[in-house]
């Protein structure tokens, strides 16, 4: 309870007494720990800011040389053409025979015939790889392909057989290849994997040719004299495996060199 204010306290003891009082002594005690909270508040929040400051400026130049910038480089062909003429010549060729050489990535070289066009009375091609052949598929996907490169289509192909030739066993096909008109053909492919030697392609004609038209194209396939060793050896034992049902001609024909498509 307030003591009550005595007629004899005088005027010093009346003030005593008022400075005595909690109110009045909430509003003249000073609050150092609130100014403290204040100080240190606003010490953070400026350090923050000069933090967050500093890192925005610093940031680009970290992440320049962090990462740096990459430069895009097409991938080599796997191909690339050749200028040198074929070493490959056909006998007596019915009609003018062209080629073109190019040479992977893996050193093996292909070489294109192309006797006459499409839709002629005899057109044929017939591409030769020498060296490390890419994984083969199926007879039919691999004629599709080659057809395509060629801008033909397969509209159909038979059942596959067996033609003997000076090279040994060969698979082939009688089919159809089509562009504005049809002809009839018979496709065909070859691989040894001990030399390293394969040829595919087709024969056409007004007709399908049969197995025996087949085997004596393939037979007249012969070198040029700028051919490599190993592949006259292989070209020396065919000869040895020639059969007496094509005699080989007296004749032959070089092919002329084609020039690389333009892109």
């Amino acid at each position: 309870m307030p003591q009550a204010v005595s007629a004899e306290w005088d005027e010093d003891d009346v003030a005593e007494w008022v400075d005595d009082l909690p109110a009045r002594r909430l509003r003249r005690k000073p609050l150092p720990w609130l100014r403290m909270i204040l100080i240190s508040t606003c010490s953070i929040a400026g350090l923050v800011y000069f933090a967050l400051e500093q890192e925005q400026s610093t940031r680009p130049a970290v992440r320049q040389g962090a990462v740096p910038s990459s430069v895009l480089v097409a991938p080599a062909p796997a191909w690339k053409a050749l200028p040198s003429p074929s070493v490959y010549m056909l006998a007596s060729p019915s009609g003018s025979v062209t080629s073109e050489a190019r040479e992977h990535a893996n050193g093996a070289r292909e070489d294109t015939l192309t006797l006459g066009r499409f839709g002629d009375f005899r057109y044929a091609q017939l591409a030769l790889l020498q060296g490390p052949a890419e994984p083969a598929g199926s007879f039919y996907v691999e004629t599709v392909r080659r057809a395509a490169r060629s801008g033909l289509a397969v509209a159909h192909q038979g059942q596959s057989e067996t033609v003997a030739t000076k090279f040994g066993a060969v698979e082939a096909a009688s089919m159809t290849l089509a562009n504005k008109g049809e002809q009839a053909c018979k496709a065909f492919r070859f691989f040894d994997p001990t030399a390293e030697f394969s040829f595919q392609g087709w024969l056409c004609g007004s007709a399908a040719p049969d197995a025996a038209q087949l085997a004596c194209f393939l037979d007249g396939l012969a070198l040029s004299g700028s051919a490599h060793p190993s592949l006259k050896a292989i070209f020396a034992q065919a000869e040895r495996n020639r059969t007496d049902s094509c005699a080989p001609s007296a004749r032959s024909v070089l092919v002329t060199v084609r020039p690389p498509a333009r892109p």
